[in-house]
């Protein structure tokens, strides 16, 4: 079964514990309305703090055995 592509135009929402546990709950290939976010929410059997609704800011690969890409260095945000 091939798995949805997540790239920067995805909505990904999170579901939030008291204790800082975070659960990906669903996740879109556009912005949901608020109503099918609202609908993912009640569906929820959890008890979580808070939910969020997310764009990835970063996206990091995974080679096919598990592991990040390759190890490289690369600029951060601030030129780090």
């Amino acid at each position: 079964m091939p798995t949805q592509q997540i790239d920067y135009k995805t909505h990904i929402l999170i579901g939030s514990t008291s204790s800082g546990s975070m659960t990906v709950i669903c996740h879109w290939p556009y912005v949901p309305r608020q109503t099918e976010v609202k609908e993912k929410i009640d569906t929820v059997q959890e008890t979580y703090a808070v939910f969020l609704l997310c764009t990835p800011t970063s996206i990091i690969p995974v080679e096919n055995n598990g592991s990040v890409g390759a190890k490289r260095r690369c600029p951060g945000r601030f030129g780090r």
